[in-house]
């Protein structure tokens, strides 16, 4: 039998190929079957007989010689269809010879390699139907590829986004940027692979861009996460760096996102930076204003945190005058802008709903009182000489400051039974004292934080909306590590910001030198020496904060084992160098041991953190004094903290 010519023969691929196949082997004797099927179906070359017999005396298999001819022919292939883009006509001829090629595992990712290659070209009707149900098929395809099946299927694009949206939602590295409230991690942040993905996926598509919008908004009204509003402000950045011109023409929100972005790239928002957010509140009126994708980019902590350091720095520069000047008109729009971000999910929920006014007391009441410590401590500094450094100062000059500097007059600015209502209720005025406590740790000013942080530790069961009869756990508790306390809905933006405060506290003690910290742990060491006195009873303001938020926060816990990780190389330093900036060395030990037992023990543990929790409990062993007395965070002499330690 001669076997069929080109025109003649029947793709034997897929489903179809396997059932005729199966048809030929029932009909005769397999022996027969097998090898007329072999004649018919040989290579179509000239003296294809000689040519097997001479392979098959050097050991190949004709499955072996089938498959090299079978590679070649792929690789000359793809290489043609890899080169200068095809007319439409032959591409969608070419297209049409390949399409048995879906089926075959081996040879599918020619004709897909083919849609990648000009995805512009509209897929064929029938080939995408195969695609779409074919789960292996949508797999293989390319990111190209899969744009042009999302643009007509937008639950399957909602399929593969959301997973990304929330995988960055997630992201621990992200996550700790965020809560940095002095923060330039701009550009780390739109590297970070996991934004590059969602951005990848849109591209340019205009379509896609503004489905993810929504689903970043449909997520913030599950969720309260402010994570999303920082994914809408960087989309929209992304989208302008990549010059994507038709999706930046048509996203209301871009001149916003432009000029924020401006404003926390140089950490200040100046004069220019005003005018530009006035300008873009103007252009969009009032009438059909998108309100709610203009909160949901107020929302982003990067945002919120701008806007309040932009207030401090007017009540700083008000400060001198005693009452309030001219500049208090200039309070107007970073309020409202930090309010429209607090009431997020308020104005993405009803695009008209009213943006809640500011609490009058926090302008009336507080303001006033913060003002007398912003006055007090710019006389302070221009008596001592120090300055609010950037974090990554001298640690030396910072010495020198501590030293040298005067105490500061703090009596009758204690903070009123209306300051400490107002900090329970307004995340506006917590944010804006946050930023002022965190520049008096710059300037090494311990008697501005203990003046200004009992008032925090009292607003916590509030701030975080427990119920009024339920206290934070005391330190006495018998509770092993209980999960941090569930926080409402409503309360995540403030829950947040007191991890990103506690954060930012740390990193700026850190970043002052030992100074600071040898300050506090002389405190403690007093307190140590009265009769009676145990680890859980001491009321330095610091460690009462840390305690408190400890037993509430994931991140309060990290945090205290950050300071105690400081405590100790602060000790370390004092032995190696003979120095007597700690008076009290042997309570120093005492306490970190204590307090580290203490919150091995009772304070709060988000299994999702774990991992992180650990390595500071890691660190903290590691860097644990061993100098004049025999003591070391160990496994031997902690059982509690062992529990956190790598075996």
């Amino acid at each position: 039998m001669e076997p069929p010519s080109s025109a003649e023969r029947q793709y034997l691929i897929g489903n179809a190929g396997k059932e005729s196949i199966k048809r030929l082997m029932s009909a005769k004797l397999p022996q027969q079957a097998a090898k007329e099927f072999s004649k018919q179906n040989s290579l179509d070359i000239p003296a294809a007989d000689t040519v097997y017999e001479l392979l098959g005396s050097l050991g190949h298999t004709r499955c072996s010689i089938h498959s090299a001819v079978l590679d070649s022919v792929v690789a000359t292939a793809l290489k043609q269809i890899q080169g200068a883009p095809l007319p439409a006509d032959r591409h969608f001829a070419l297209l049409e010879q390949l399409r048995p090629c879906l089926w075959i595992p081996r040879l599918r990712h020619l004709p897909l390699t083919l849609l990648a290659r000009q995805p512009q070209l509209l897929i064929p009707s029938d080939i995408r139907d195969t695609i779409l149900r074919t789960p292996d098929l949508y797999g293989a395809c390319d990111l190209a590829v899969k744009r042009q099946l999302w643009l007509s299927d937008a639950m399957l694009f909602k399929a593969h986004m959301m997973p990304l949206i929330k995988q960055y939602v997630a992201n621990p590295e992200l996550v700790e940027m965020s809560r940095e409230m002095f923060s330039e991690n701009a550009k780390a942040r739109r590297k970070h692979p996991a934004l590059a993905a969602i951005a990848n996926s849109i591209d340019s598509e205009l379509q896609l861009y503004m489905q993810t919008l929504g689903m970043a908004r449909e997520l913030f009204l599950d969720t309260f996460d402010i994570a999303l509003g920082t994914l809408r402000l960087d989309l929209a950045m992304v989208m302008h760096e990549q010059n994507f011109a038709e999706v930046v023409n048509n996203d209301v929100c871009y001149t916003l996102a432009w000029s924020l972005d401006a404003c926390i790239n140089k950490q200040t928002m100046d004069d220019t930076g005003v005018s530009d957010l006035q300008r873009f509140f103007d252009d969009v009126g009032t009438e059909n204003a998108p309100y709610g994708d203009i909160a949901l980019i107020m929302s982003s902590p990067y945002v919120r945190h701008l806007l309040a350091r932009h207030i401090l720095s007017i009540l700083e520069e008000i400060a001198p005058n005693a009452e309030y000047s001219a500049r208090q008109a200039n309070l107007k729009q970073p309020k409202i802008m930090l309010a429209m971000g607090l009431s997020a999910h308020t104005l993405i929920l009803d695009n008209d709903a009213a943006i809640p006014r500011t609490d009058n007391r926090v302008t009336r009441t507080f303001f006033p009182d913060i003002l007398r410590s912003i006055k007090a401590a710019q006389a302070h500094d221009r008596l001592s000489g120090a300055s609010s450094m950037p974090s990554g100062g001298s640690r030396n000059k910072r010495l020198r400051l501590d030293q040298e500097s005067p105490a500061m007059a703090v009596n009758g600015m204690e903070p009123t039974s209306v300051d400490l209502d107002i900090l329970a209720s307004s995340e506006l005025a917590r944010q804006v004292l946050y930023g002022f406590l965190l520049k008096r740790v710059d300037c090494v000013d311990l008697d501005m934080l203990n003046l200004w942080l009992p008032a925090l530790t009292q607003a916590l069961p509030r701030l975080l909306e427990l119920a009024t009869d339920e206290e934070p756990l005391r330190a006495d508790s018998s509770l092993a590590n209980p999960e941090p306390m569930s926080i409402p809905m409503s309360a995540m933006i403030s829950a947040f910001e007191l991890d990103a405060f506690l954060q930012s506290l740390m990193a700026h003690i850190k970043s002052a030198g030992f100074a600071l910290t040898a300050a506090i742990l002389n405190s403690v060491g007093q307190e140590l020496d009265q009769d009676g006195c145990k680890v859980n009873m001491i009321q330095v303001p610091l460690i009462r904060l840390l305690e408190q938020a400890g037993q509430l926060r994931h991140c309060g816990h990290e945090q205290l084992i950050v300071f105690l990780t400081e405590c100790a190389h602060a000790l370390t330093a004092e032995y190696s160098s003979g120095s007597s900036l700690i008076k009290k060395k042997e309570n120093t030990v005492f306490f970190i041991f204590s307090i580290a037992e203490h919150a091995a023990a009772h304070f709060a543990v988000d299994p999702a953190g774990l991992a992180s929790l650990k390595a500071r409990y890691e660190r903290l062993a590691a860097v644990s004094p061993r100098q004049s007395f025999n003591y070391r965070i160990c496994k031997a002499n902690c059982p509690n903290v062992a529990k956190f330690l790598v075996a």
